[in-house]
């Protein structure tokens, strides 16, 4: 049976969109927290622009790199050391005592995020068959759609509920689910 004819896995497609759901609601997240943040940090609130534009930055910087590079050395491979990366370096965001220390913790995040955003329709490709491919590209689609739009409501829930560090926390068990789950990408 090659690649093509595999029946889909729920964990491989599950593994992707959540992936995908996770750095796309962190930017949302990190937007509507930026005044807290800049208080938070004794900042002026334009230099809180920098945790946004630091994440960006590397997110647009790395995206054709992180293609080539899971070309070159697989993209589940690549894509696990993204989702990595980018929990690692939640992680670190959530712990940042400094502007200067969260803005480097949210470029890496960044970094990660490409290999998430670069790879991920390339692996729902291997993942399932052609019959179910338009299904779960469609899936993927939507949930980069909601993602972005439930961003900002979810960011406003967790300030109301926590410290802005928390923004980054979060991330940690849906990365975790997202790497048990990448298991079943090929």
């Amino acid at each position: 049976m090659n690649s093509r004819e595999r029946e889909t896995t729920p964990f491989a497609v599950g593994a992707v969109v959540a992936a995908m759901a996770m750095v796309v609601i962190d930017s949302g997240v990190s937007n509507v927290a930026l005044p807290t943040i800049a208080r938070s940090l004794s900042i002026s609130p334009a230099l809180s622009v920098l945790v946004i534009t630091s994440y960006q930055t590397a997110l647009v910087m790395a995206l054709l790199p992180c293609a080539a590079i899971g070309e070159r050395f697989g993209y589940r491979r690549v894509f696990v050391q993204g989702v990595t990366l980018f929990v690692t370096a939640s992680v670190a965001s959530s712990l940042a005592p400094s502007l200067p220390f969260l803005v480097v913790a949210r470029f890496v995040q960044g970094l990660g995020a490409a290999a998430v955003t670069a790879l991920g329709v390339a692996l729902i490709r291997i993942a399932v068959s052609d019959a179910r491919l338009g299904e779960a590209i469609s899936w993927n689609a939507l949930t980069v759609a909601l993602s972005a739009a439930a961003g900002p409501a979810i960011g406003a829930l967790v300030l109301s509920l926590a410290p802005w560090p928390w923004l980054y926390v979060v991330n940690l068990p849906i990365g975790l689910c997202v790497l048990f789950a990448s298991r079943a990408l090929g």
